[in-house]
């Protein structure tokens, strides 16, 4: 009856405790069983402390050489104990291990598990399978195999299709959870998008505001965060956030843009993919401040022709606000950025400044 409810204690233990817990409390066990057989069979049976582990080692494994097998009673009794509990727990090493390796797929498919990726992606509230497809599509372009974690309380487990690809994470949990926060490892990644629990409804902005806030506690001032806007009358909400919008209704201005000019929405279309070719890079104007972006336009097609690249000034940050059709007489300043269409993956800035700077130079000697 003893031995009854002790075993049934134990199968109550192995239930309510995770599988890595069991393997590494068996471990322990057996270490200090067969470390106690080592110990008895030295002095037992007269033996030297190698030939003592080697027979612990024999009798765990259950291998039984038998090169100096137990002469005394109480050496084989001990044989005997140790050869079974060893049999008893290789099959439950294997099971613990397969147990711990099917537990750890299983936290990882529903998001229990933290988000493992550094310097990569966070996308809180999951915006459905196109948009998140496009998304990796685009990113990944650019970035092959780049980690990016979804975050997200209404989602159960992620679609098949998402869960199969490489270096995706996904962390369940409310957005009102600090531990959400916490698990989805924003101090490690550099990027974080917001998207709208409801694309279609512009009082989400409200809850994205609140994600935001909270996002911006987490994250170093070198991480961007964006997040999208359903309603541009709600912008008003973000005065005080360092974050960046980009409005949902994008698509929309698209179809009003393609009614009036037939091929502006296309081109823009193909300039804000990855995949298209043609690609966008906000760069640092260093050796030509002072210029007027008149200098920059003409010098730029130059440079570009002798280095044989695709180069072309598209606008002029300043103070943030970019300008996207310059005066010919607008001087570029100290602090001011600069946009540029290069061929994806084509432009050294710094190179191409110094060529830049440097044919000026030339043609005023």
């Amino acid at each position: 009856m003893t031995f009854l409810l002790r075993f049934l204690h134990l199968r109550r233990f192995v239930n309510e405790h995770r599988p890595l817990t069991v393997l590494l409390y068996g471990v322990a066990l057996a270490l200090l069983i067969s470390i106690a057989f080592v110990v008895a069979f030295k002095y037992l049976e007269d033996v030297s402390w190698e030939e003592a582990v080697w027979q612990a080692w024999q009798a765990n494994t259950t291998v039984g050489y038998g090169s100096r097998p137990a002469e005394s009673t109480w050496g084989r009794v001990a044989t005997m104990v140790l050869g079974t509990i060893g049999i008893a727990f290789v099959g439950a090493t294997i099971t613990a291990v397969f147990d711990y390796r099917t537990d750890q797929r299983q936290q990882r498919r529903i998001g229990l598990m933290n988000n493992p990726y550094r310097d990569g992606y966070v996308v809180f509230n999951f915006p459905g399978l196109a948009r998140f497809m496009a998304l990796v599509r685009e990113l990944r372009h650019v970035e092959e195999d780049v980690g990016i974690c979804v975050v997200d309380g209404r989602l159960e487990e992620l679609p098949d299709s998402i869960a199969a690809l490489p270096s995706i994470h996904f962390v369940r949990g409310s957005i009102l959870d600090r531990d959400t926060y916490e698990r989805a490892g924003l101090k490690n990644n550099r990027v974080v998008i917001v998207f709208p629990i409801d694309l279609s409804v512009p009082d989400s902005d409200a809850t994205t505001k609140t994600v935001v806030d909270l996002v911006e506690r987490f994250v170093p001032a070198d991480t961007r965060v964006i997040y999208v806007l359903v309603d541009p009358e709600n912008e008003w909400m973000f005065a005080d956030s360092r974050s960046t919008s980009v409005l949902e209704t994008l698509e929309v201005l698209a179809v009003v843009q393609e009614c009036q000019d037939p091929y502006s929405a296309p081109a823009i279309q193909r300039l804000m993919h990855n995949t298209e070719g043609a690609h966008l890079d906000t760069v640092q104007p260093r050796q030509i401040v002072g210029w007027t972006w008149r200098d920059l336009q003409i010098r730029s097609a130059l440079t570009a022709e002798r280095l044989q690249v695709q180069v072309n000034p598209l606008s002029i940050i300043k103070n943030g606000a970019p300008d996207n059709c310059p005066a010919a007489q607008t001087v570029i300043e100290a602090g001011d950025l600069l946009c540029v269409i290069n061929q994806l993956g084509s432009l050294d800035w710094e190179q191409f400044e110094q060529e830049l700077a440097r044919a000026s130079e030339d043609n005023s000697s």
